[in-house]
């Protein structure tokens, strides 16, 4: 159980996601910050429209994935298909100050809330690459594995989107949101760029 809210049981497991939409081979596993506010709908609950997908993080992940060749199609069944799997460094869904503030203290690795992110480390042995969203992302993953240490990083600034170092398999950049949706194709141009020269996916 994560260390977070205390609940047993988050939208994760009530959309059973680790039996509806883990992939056959874990190409590419995707850690944001959390799914929201309470009234927020989860990542992996199918929008009515995927055009105006209210989910800002999932229209404008799966809309660049799709646009620069990485998916199929713009929908979870593709986003799956290419082996991509998404979850949350913090699973509850918290209100946006909270967030802030653990966002702040994540900065300095020293976020409450993803001391012991044990729901990440299944994903993090298993898959090939990771994208790490965000600076709540990075304390998580920091707290999970050795393989991303804790250093400060301007995850705004250059040389991010991009891997951690040369040959890390670690791609690191800002959480998708309203505020940077207009420069989002600089992520996917970079991400592209990480993912060919790892060879990520056969017809990227």
């Amino acid at each position: 159980m994560p260390a977070c809210c205390g609940t047993k049981r988050h939208q994760w497991d009530e959309h059973e996601v680790e039996h509806q939409w883990v992939p056959a081979r874990l190409r590419c596993f995707i850690v944001g910050e959390n799914p929201g506010k309470t009234e927020s709908q989860y990542f992996y609950q199918r929008p009515s429209n995927y055009t105006s997908d209210p989910v800002v993080v999932r229209r404008v992940l799966l809309r660049g994935l799709h646009q620069h060749g990485i998916i199929q199609e713009a929908t979870l069944e593709g986003f799956q298909n290419a082996g991509f799997l998404f979850d949350h460094a913090i699973r509850c869904q918290l209100s946006s100050r909270i967030v802030s503030g653990e966002r702040q203290r994540a900065m300095r690795y020293a976020s409450s809330y993803v001391e012991e992110p044990v729901h990440l480390q299944p994903w993090l042995s298993q898959s090939v690459a990771v994208w790490v969203m965000g600076h709540l992302a990075s304390n998580a993953v920091a707290n999970a594995t050795k393989e991303f240490p804790k250093q400060k990083r301007k995850i705004s600034m250059s040389p991010f989107p991009g891997p951690i170092v040369s040959s890390s398999r670690f791609f690191l950049s800002e959480y998708l949101t309203w505020r940077n949706e207009a420069k989002a194709s600089t992520f996917f141009e970079a991400f592209v760029r990480f993912a060919r020269e790892r060879q990520l996916f056969d017809h990227a």
